[in-house]
């Protein structure tokens, strides 16, 4: 798998203008593997977080670039340049108003972007909604429902402004267990699972305390 930690990847020349508005589309969310950071074999339909373990959610996309392409040729080798994550939401049980956010990012999507090869890992609770949620989060066995709604914005070589689609997640969120005071949640086991995040899906309950700050 190729990787698209907002950096560039390379492919062939653009050939083609594009139609409409979604020259690149956030297709699959699939997980990072946790043995090797790569791309998962397998899409995840709904997100799991313990809040009291981690307060972010990071999920991957695959882009699929409907651009055509052609090898040899001078032409731009990037199809699009995204320039922000764009993040809005609704919640469930209870309802919480959160504001809209925007983060501004760099890389290049080449033209003809393959969903199987290309993919971009983002963090689906901004920096304001996880404030917001850390007075509504419910505790266990009780859970609220984040409908995580993000799109990437950026701009074609040609300099006009466009938009990927928008995917909508769902993020279960409640409080587990946790740290003491003074403490901190960390990895398990960082050698085996050096992707896992604690607190997220499978890491729901699998972390360990260490001291803050050590």
């Amino acid at each position: 798998m190729k990787r698209l930690w907002f950096a560039a990847i390379l492919a062939a020349s653009v050939t083609a203008c594009v139609e409409g508005n979604n020259p690149v589309q956030l297709v699959s969310a699939i997980p990072l593997s946790p043995e090797n950071c790569d791309l998962g074999s397998v899409s995840l339909i709904k997100g799991t977080l313990n809040f009291n373990a981690g307060t972010s959610y990071r999920m991957a996309f695959t882009l699929f670039s409907p651009l055509e392409t052609a090898t040899g040729g001078t032409a731009n080798p990037v199809g699009f340049y995204a320039e922000e994550v764009l993040l809005s939401y609704e919640t469930k049980n209870p309802k919480v108003s959160l504001s809209d956010e925007s983060t501004p990012i760099y890389f290049a999507v080449p033209a003809g972007a393959d969903a199987s090869e290309s993919y971009i890992q983002v963090n689906l609770i901004g920096s304001e909604a996880r404030k917001k949620l850390d007075t509504a989060v419910p505790t266990a066995p009780d859970f609220m429902t984040v409908l995580a709604t993000v799109k990437l914005k950026g701009k074609l070589p040609s300099g006009k402004q466009v938009e990927t689609n928008e995917v909508t997640y769902p993020i279960d969120i409640t409080r587990d267990r946790g740290c003491e005071a003074g403490s901190v949640p960390v990895q398990a086991d960082p050698e085996g699972a050096p992707c896992g995040y604690p607190g997220q899906d499978l890491f729901f309950n699998t972390f360990n305390c260490v001291p803050a700050g050590g």
